[in-house]
């Protein structure tokens, strides 16, 4: 199997699958309320809504540099902040979760062989594609941590 099958298929059960290494982002986002993403259960955390709202950012970031379009950091800051913490709005980011995983998904699938460094940066593809996961898998287990605390 390539690296790229390799990735897409490890970045589909972290997402929403059997992820090896426990639930999966979108079972341990399930049932989470707009007041538990936004508690900050640890002084001095992320909230489970902003460590959402950076796997989002950063999914939107390696999508475009696998896209062949240099892009430093996220336009909307490392951590974006939470504008609205209504259940509403909290739904918006549950679907926006998906959406960019599946974006990602989909620009992953379109990478070639012939990719060998990533535009503006002094690394290959195959190490931002072996790096995806393990940012997800990072997060995913930050987030489990405090959906346990809240």
């Amino acid at each position: 199997m390539s690296l790229i099958q390799d990735t897409i298929d490890d970045l589909a059960s972290i997402h929403d699958g059997d992820a090896w290494h426990g639930p999966s982002l979108k079972e341990i986002l399930a049932g989470v309320t707009a007041a538990q993403a936004a508690a900050r259960p640890l002084p001095n955390a992320h909230t489970i809504w902003e460590l959402v709202l950076h796997i989002v950012a950063w999914d939107d970031v390696f999508r475009t540099r696998l896209e062949g379009r240099p892009m430093n950091a996220p336009e909307e800051g490392d951590f974006p902040p939470v504008a609205d913490a209504s259940e509403a709005a909290w739904q918006k980011t549950l679907a926006r979760v998906d959406e960019t995983h599946r974006r990602l998904i989909d620009t992953i699938d379109r990478v070639t062989d012939e990719q060998a460094t990533v535009p503006g940066k002094d690394y290959t593809v195959a190490y931002l594609l072996r790096s995806l996961a393990r940012h997800q898998v990072y997060h995913a287990g930050q987030i489990m941590l405090l959906k346990k605390a809240a």
